[in-house]
C-alpha cells in the first residue's frame, strides 16, 4: 500500500522531471541538492517503485515516472485552469494576454497585431506561440491559451470561433514554367506534372486527392511535405507544382515562383478562437478585433499580386 503524499512531494518530482537534474531542481527550488535527494528517495519509498536511475552522473526517469508524470501533469493542469479563471476575474486581464497560433499566422498576422496593440498606446502586454492545430486545440481547451489562431477545420466543443474567409487556395509553378503563362490553371492542366503536395490525413490533401481522382492525377504526386513553405522551397527548385494557401503563396512572390488561381474553390479560412471556461476579457476583444483587421488587409494585399 502507497503511503501518504503530499505537496511537497509532488513539486520536487515535478521539477526534477521539468528541470531535467537534480541540481536544476535544486537551485528552482531554493535548496541543496543533498535535501532534493533526499525528498526524492523519501518519494520513491512512499511509491513503491524507482522514479529515476542514475548514470554517468545524470539521472534518467524509469517508465514508472513517466507514467506517474502524465498524472501529475493531469492533476497540475486542473489546479492552473482555475488559477487562470482567477486571474482573468481579478483584472479582467486587461493587461495580459497569451495566444496560441500556426507557424503560418506567427509570421502573417501576429506581427501587425503587435504594432497596433503597441499603437494603442497601452500597457498591455502580449505574448504569443506557434504550435501545430491539434495542440493548439488541446492547450486551448486546457486554458493554456486566451485566444488561438487556426485554418478552420471540425467545430471542437468548449471553443467559440469567428471566421474569416481569406480567398482560395491557389496553384503555384516555377517562375519559368510554361503554366506561368496562363492567367488560370485547370485540374487537367496538370497531367503530366509531378505535384509536391501534403501528407495523406492533412484536410486540404484530402479536398486535393479528390480533385486528383476525377482527372486521373493521383499517381502524379511525387513528393509529400507538412508545410506550405517547404511546397514552395520545392517548387522553385523546380521539382513540381503545388496547391498553398494564398498567404504562403504571397510571402513566396518574386523567389522563383508564380502564383495563379486555380478553377477550383478551396477556400482557406482563419479561425479565431476562445475556449468558452474562460472570461472574455477587454484585450481578447481588442485583439480579435486586431485580427479581423489584419486579416481583411491581408486579404487586400493578396488581390492581384501574380508573378
Amino acid at each position: 500500500m502507497i503511503g501518504k503524499l503530499n505537496h511537497r512531494n509532488i513539486e520536487i518530482f515535478q521539477t526534477i522531471m521539468t528541470s531535467g537534474s537534480l541540481t536544476e531542481a535544486a537551485e528552482h527550488l531554493r535548496t541543496s541538492q543533498p535535501t532534493v535527494s533526499r525528498e526524492l528517495a523519501a518519494l520513491e519509498r512512499l511509491l513503491g517503485f524507482k522514479l529515476f536511475e542514475r548514470r554517468s552522473r545524470r539521472i534518467y526517469a524509469t517508465e514508472q515516472a513517466v507514467q506517474f508524470h502524465a498524472a501529475v501533469k493531469r492533476s497540475y493542469m486542473g489546479i492552473e485552469q482555475l488559477a487562470k479563471i482567477a486571474e482573468s476575474i481579478l483584472d479582467n486581464a486587461t493587461s495580459h494576454i497569451q495566444i496560441a497560433c500556426l507557424p503560418l499566422f506567427s509570421e502573417s498576422l501576429m506581427p501587425g497585431v503587435c504594432r497596433r496593440l503597441i499603437a494603442d498606446g497601452t500597457n498591455a502586454r502580449l505574448r504569443y506561440h506557434s504550435v501545430d492545430n491539434a495542440e493548439l486545440m488541446r492547450e486551448l481547451l486546457a486554458l493554456q491559451y486566451e485566444l488561438g489562431v487556426v485554418e478552420v477545420g471540425v467545430a471542437v466543443d468548449g471553443v467559440q470561433m469567428q471566421r474569416y474567409e481569406m480567398g482560395d487556395e491557389v496553384c503555384i509553378v516555377p517562375v519559368d514554367h510554361p503554366l506561368a503563362r496562363r492567367d488560370v490553371i485547370h485540374p487537367a492542366d496538370l497531367r503530366g506534372e509531378s505535384i509536391v503536395t501534403f501528407p495523406q490525413g492533412d484536410r486540404y490533401r484530402r479536398r486535393f486527392d479528390h480533385i486528383f481522382a476525377d482527372v486521373g492525377l493521383s499517381d502524379n504526386v511525387r513528393i509529400e511535405t507538412n508545410t506550405a513553405g517547404s511546397v514552395c522551397a520545392l517548387v522553385e527548385q523546380g521539382v513540381g507544382v503545388g496547391l498553398i494557401n494564398p498567404i504562403s503563396a504571397k510571402t513566396w512572390l518574386g523567389r522563383g515562383i508564380a502564383v495563379r488561381p486555380f478553377s477550383v474553390s478551396i477556400p482557406f479560412v482563419v479561425g479565431i478562437c476562445r475556449p468558452l471556461a474562460l472570461p472574455a476579457s477587454r484585450l481578447a476583444d481588442r485583439v480579435t478585433e486586431l485580427l479581423l483587421e489584419e486579416c481583411r488587409n491581408l486579404r487586400e494585399g493578396l488581390a492581384g499580386g501574380a508573378a
